[in-house]
């Protein structure tokens, strides 16, 4: 039998019941088991996708990752079926130069679209959340909002200049993408793409050109970068670029609640 799961656009009566799952302050981020395990649908899952050259697994994405469990965990009594679960993309994260780079983002996009139209039959109405760190968050954009010419973004530009983005994922596994976080995304664009938070004021090296948008997913996306960053901007500090997690967790959070509670 299946077991009925929250639909995307909640409707008020439905609020009480995901209020219950928020704890009035944030929980500590003490770790959590994140791998998925066979069983009834969850009313939410994570898809998290790490930075270039970290191991398989979450990576930076974890910070995040632990946050949204810890908080939507918070449930009494327990729920007939799990709250929330989350998993890691699984794709290569290389980067040591640009082929290697640009064949790993090729590859992700690919993981990304695969694994969520896979979880989205066997799961249907379970809402989906997405954080991708650094390569990660390229290639949830680029999953989401349509691959350029060139891993860069600098290709040729077609009938409207390459600056409307067309998801990848087919309509019903849209439909269910509550949120989506990016950090230290190559896709940034210096503050001049809706959705993008941050002090930087310089896209990255993959930026979307002037004037991109992606209107599906314009409203469900966030997008951190701050000055100083290396790949999401022009800076030369990694630390920067490792740091999103602690600076803007919080904020991520929030982001992501009203998302999954207003729709």
């Amino acid at each position: 039998m299946k077991l009925p799961c929250l639909p995307l656009h909640l409707h008020h009566h439905h609020h009480h019941l995901l209020l219950l799952l928020l704890p009035l302050t944030l929980p500590s981020a003490s770790p959590l088991p994140v791998t998925p395990q066979p069983g009834p649908c969850p009313l939410l899952h994570i898809l998290s996708a790490r930075e270039t050259t970290a191991p398989p697994g979450f990576g930076s994405s974890i910070t995040l990752t632990q946050l949204l469990l810890s908080t939507f965990n918070h449930s009494s009594p327990p729920p007939t079926h799990p709250t929330i679960t989350a998993e890691a993309i699984d794709y290569p994260a290389l980067g040591a130069n640009t082929s290697e780079y640009a064949a790993s983002v090729t590859t992700g996009t690919a993981a990304v679209i695969k694994r969520l139209s896979t979880f989205n039959a066997l799961c249907p109405e379970t809402i989906l959340i997405l954080h991708g760190f650094s390569q990660g968050g390229q290639i949830i954009d680029d999953a989401l909002c349509g691959v350029p010419h060139d891993f860069t973004g600098r290709g040729k530009p077609d009938e409207d200049g390459g600056r409307v983005g067309r998801p990848l994922v087919r309509r019903e596994v849209q439909r269910n993408i509550a949120a989506v976080v990016l950090m230290g995304s190559p896709r940034f664009t210096g503050g001049k793409r809706r959705g993008e938070k941050g002090t930087a004021k310089v896209g990255g090296f993959a930026a979307r050109p002037e004037g991109f948008s992606c209107p599906v997913f314009d409203d469900r996306m966030a997008s951190f970068c701050d000055e100083g960053d290396p790949f999401c901007s022009d800076g030369e500090n990694e630390e920067v670029h490792g740091g999103y997690g602690g600076v803007y967790g919080g904020e991520a959070l929030g982001f992501v609640v009203e998302r999954v509670l207003v729709g």
